[in-house]
């Protein structure tokens, strides 16, 4: 113990400020003991553990005792304190009420203080009733006993701790978290408890002007604002810079830092919640600066918990939710953020990193996003949804470049690839969104018999975009219970939305069918499987490509809210001779232009000159050699049969 006084001198005397707060409250602890003392007590080394039935009559029908008036200056306090008496809005006793339940932290003869003054040797800490006592308050006084409640400031925040809880209130007692007894001692480190999820800055990763022009002190948006304290929340759709127009909006305020929470399903369990947000809450309360809160990639229930937490704060918040929040599960105003230009998302890349030249996206990415993209970090961190094992991530191998299709089929592909390029500025900024329940996705329909290259344009799709593709899985999508199929659809659009990437429904008429007249319970489920389907098309915000080998049994209200159709027909001659050079990838050196165009007269599709090319493949591995025309010809003789033709024309 004497180890430990002298480690905390050393700490003190640094500082200076708690020597004069120690000195006051032990003078006004021993004036409350000497009060105490009454003629016929029993002797100290009995008191709390022998109680006279005589002495406890007599005290009963004494009066009040009446302490003398003693009291610290602001200049008495440490810095860290006052800040905190700042930021927070403490009162005399609140601030009277921790020091004397962080005293026997910093000082351990005070144990023995509260010993004698509590009358009772197992409390080692001051009781409620002997804190107020001290403070000059009467224990009975409903707003005295008031300030200790679980929704006032010393407790929300986490700044005192309550024992023996199940004794009454006066009998309960005081003490501080150790965070906070260092704090009040000029430690500055953070809760080890949320050292990974908060970062405190003055400096945003951007400067103003070059997000969004928005106006946080407009009559428009200040009139719905509730400002004392701050607490109110961004409706933020990717490219809005939520967070970094939050940070702005304090730092114009005068606060010197920004703390920023990282509130993710990803980085705390939802039971855990209400704990991490205290010692965040707690931890700007005391260094005596505001938080934004990003609540982005948070689940609806943790969204609606997170909106409760923060318009009970007592400390100014900004929470950004993401576009998908729905405003009735959220107590707080919401500010919707405007959108930046493409322009602005090019300077964010230049200012984050001039040198950067892969600035391939589907997305309007974020600043943080962007600038974990040049660090390494991952290519989607806002908004990053998993879809579990219904889509398969497929990293595309090639580009349109080794496409080879038909005029119409290269350029309705290419109208594609601009289509995504160019929506930010035809949705975004020239305002052309048709509806106003329509997302800004695109939907593309690649129609035509099996083996004519959907699949792999799909793939080369993503591969011209610099993106990943999803390739949902039909089979763990459906679902024979009722409502399942679209829960399992809901998850994979989300997740669609929500990572840089392609989502590829291949053999799309599964799922999106004509809807028929309803003859029995399976049909009306099926029916509402489509309607679904079709109203989540509607919003859909991502790029997704539907394959389909009978576009004739899609839909008609679904093919009306396509972007574009591409329809893929059997390669010609012209082009097959083409297909089968590019199919054997320089492993057939050989192999002369005529050989090729011989091969070209075999009426075969693309997937199926591919399978041939592979068969030959395999060998010509087999014979050590490299690819040799006669392979070739027993590949697609192989094909020839398994599609139950005969006569082989070579």
């Amino acid at each position: 113990m004497k180890d430990k006084s002298r480690s905390m001198s050393k700490v003190v005397s640094k500082d200076g400020d708690f020597d004069r707060i120690l000195q006051v409250l032990a003078n006004r602890i021993a004036i409350a003991v000497e009060a105490s003392r009454k003629e016929g007590d029993v002797a100290d080394h009995e008191r709390g553990l022998f109680f006279p039935p005589l002495l406890i009559i007599r005290d009963a029908y004494s009066a009040k005792a009446s302490l003398p008036t003693l009291s610290l200056k602001p200049q008495d306090l440490p810095e860290s304190l006052n800040k905190l008496i700042k930021s927070v809005g403490l009162s005399d006793t609140e601030v009277g009420l921790l020091l004397l339940a962080a005293v026997t932290s910093v000082d351990p003869r005070f144990e023995h203080f509260f010993i004698v003054l509590n009358n009772e040797v197992n409390t080692l800490g001051p009781t409620v009733s002997t804190a107020l006592r001290l403070l000059g308050e009467d224990p009975s006084n409903p707003a005295a006993r008031a300030l200790l409640d679980p929704q006032a400031p010393l407790r929300s925040l986490g700044l005192i701790q309550l024992h023996r809880t199940e004794h009454s209130l006066g009998a309960q007692i005081l003490d501080t978290p150790e965070r906070v007894v260092r704090h009040l001692l000029g430690d500055t480190a953070i809760e080890p408890e949320i050292v990974n999820s908060i970062t405190i800055g003055a400096e945003p990763i951007l400067p103003r002007e070059l997000l969004p022009t928005f106006d946080f002190d407009s009559p428009k948006v200040a009139g719905h604002l509730p400002f004392s304290p701050v607490s109110f929340g961004l409706w933020s759709r990717p490219g809005t810079a939520g967070v970094v127009q939050g940070q702005h909006w304090f730092l114009s305020q005068g606060f010197s830092a920004v703390v920023t929470y990282d509130c993710s399903v990803e980085a705390i369990p939802k039971e855990a919640l209400a704990n991490e947000f205290v010692f965040v809450i707690r931890e700007a309360a005391l260094r005596g600066l505001p938080v934004v809160v990003d609540a982005r990639r948070s689940d609806a229930e943790v969204t609606r918990r997170l909106s409760e937490l923060c318009h009970k704060s007592v400390v100014p918040v900004i929470v950004i939710y993401s576009a998908s929040t729905q405003p009735e599960s959220i107590r707080q105003t919401l500010v919707n953020l405007p959108m930046s230009t493409a322009a602005q998302r090019d300077a964010w890349w230049d200012h984050l990193d001039s040198g950067s030249t892969d600035r391939k996206t589907l997305l309007r990415l974020e600043p943080e996003e962007i600038l974990g993209r040049i660090t390494g970090g991952p290519s989607r961190k806002v908004g990053s949804a998993s879809s579990g094992t219904m889509a398969r991530k497929v990293n595309p191998k090639f580009t349109l470049d080794e496409v080879v299709a038909e005029e119409p089929v290269a350029k309705g592909l290419e109208h594609l690839v601009n289509r995504v390029k160019l929506r930010s500025i035809v949705l975004d900024e020239w305002d052309m969104r048709p509806g106003g329940i329509r997302g800004r996705g695109i939907t593309a329909l690649l129609a035509g018999p099996s083996g004519t290259g959907k699949t792999m344009a799909a793939e080369a799709l993503a591969g011209e975009l610099g993106v990943t593709l999803f390739h949902v899985d039909l089979s763990s999508v459906v679902d024979k219970y009722i409502g399942e199929t679209e829960k399992n659809l809901e998850k994979v659009f989300s997740a669609a939305e929500n990572v840089d990437g392609v989502l590829l429904f291949d053999e799309a008429d599964a799922l999106f069918g004509k809807r028929s007249d309803v003859s029995d319970a399976r049909d009306r489920h099926a029916n509402i499987e489509v309607a679904f389907l079709l109203q989540r098309m509607e919003s859909f915000d991502g790029l997704a490509i539907l394959t389909s080998n009978l576009r004739s049994n899609l839909d008609e209200a679904f093919t009306r809210r396509l972007d574009c159709i591409i329809d893929f027909t059997y390669p010609p001659e012209a082009l097959r001779g083409e297909i089968w050079k590019r199919c054997t990838r320089g492993r057939a050196p050989e192999l002369s232009g005529d050989q090729f165009q011989k091969l070209a007269l075999l009426e075969l599709s693309g997937g199926a000159i591919r399978s041939s090319v592979v068969t030959a493949a395999y060998q010509a591995a087999t014979e050590g050699t490299d690819i040799k025309f006669g392979h070739l010809v027993e590949g697609a003789r192989n094909e020839w049969l398994k599609m139950g033709r005969l006569g082989f024309p070579i």
